[in-house]
C-alpha cells in the first residue's frame, strides 16, 4: 500500500531501513528508484557505517514478509518495485 507521503509522479520511495546487527537502528530514508542497488548500499554505508561489501539487502512488505533479496548491484532499485513504508 502506498503512503500518503509519496508524491504522484515522484521517482523516489521512502523506505524503513533496519540493520540485522544493530537492533536499535531504524530509519526512514528516501531513495530514488533510479539508483542502483550498489548506490543504495553506498548511501546506507553513510548512515550505519557497515561496509558496502558486507551488506545483504532484503526487501520486506508492511507485514514483515520477505519479498526478495536485492542481490544484483547493477539493477535499479525500481526493478524490485518497492513501495513507501
Amino acid at each position: 500500500m502506498a503512503s500518503r507521503l509519496q508524491i504522484k509522479g515522484d521517482d523516489s520511495v521512502l523506505l524503513q531501513v533496519t540493520h540485522s546487527n544493530l537492533k536499535n537502528f531504524s530509519a526512514y530514508i528516501r531513495f530514488s528508484l533510479q539508483m542502483s542497488v550498489e548506490a543504495v548500499k553506498d548511501k546506507l554505508w553513510k548512515k550505519c557505517a557497515t561496509l558496502v561489501n558486507s551488506m545483504r539487502l532484503e526487501l520486506y512488505d508492511d507485514c514483515k514478509n520477505k519479498i526478495c533479496d536485492l542481490s544484483d548491484g547493477s539493477r535499479p532499485l525500481g526493478f524490485y518495485s518497492p513501495l513507501d513504508g
